[in-house]
């Protein structure tokens, strides 16, 4: 409910910068059109950022998690590294992290990769 809430206000803002342009060429309407445009994105990009972490939250309740509380810590070190460098942990820098053997954290980088593909195919981001 909320999501169609926030389209619909983003159509109806676009509506009414587009009807607010001096004139209906492709310039005015395209500087009127942008910042619904780019609130959409900015707030797709944030949802997308903070995925990481409400994957963990949703998973951890019982879900894949619970056989294996390594791998809870991987995916939060995971979701970390993300917000700092924008790109997955990689193995190397779990293993120092997590205080494990180097077969150890690429089994968990598996899993934790695979895990965030299977979750996110279809949703509009692309797997890293």
């Amino acid at each position: 409910m909320v999501w169609v809430a926030f389209l619909l206000g983003i159509v109806v803002s676009l509506a009414a910068n587009i009807a607010a342009a001096p004139v209906l060429a492709w310039r005015p309407v395209l500087v009127a059109e942008w910042p619904p445009v780019a609130l959409l994105l900015s707030v797709e990009l944030l949802l997308h950022r903070r995925g990481a972490r409400g994957l963990l939250q949703a998973e951890s309740a019982g879900g894949e998690f619970a056989d294996d509380p390594l791998l809870e810590r991987a995916v939060r070190e995971d979701a970390r590294h993300r917000e700092a460098h924008d790109r997955p942990i990689s193995a190397e820098r779990l293993r120092k992290d997590l205080r494990i053997g180097a077969a150890r954290s690429r089994h968990l980088v598996a899993r934790v990769r695979a895990h965030d593909n299977d979750h996110w195919n279809g949703k509009g981001r692309p797997p890293t």
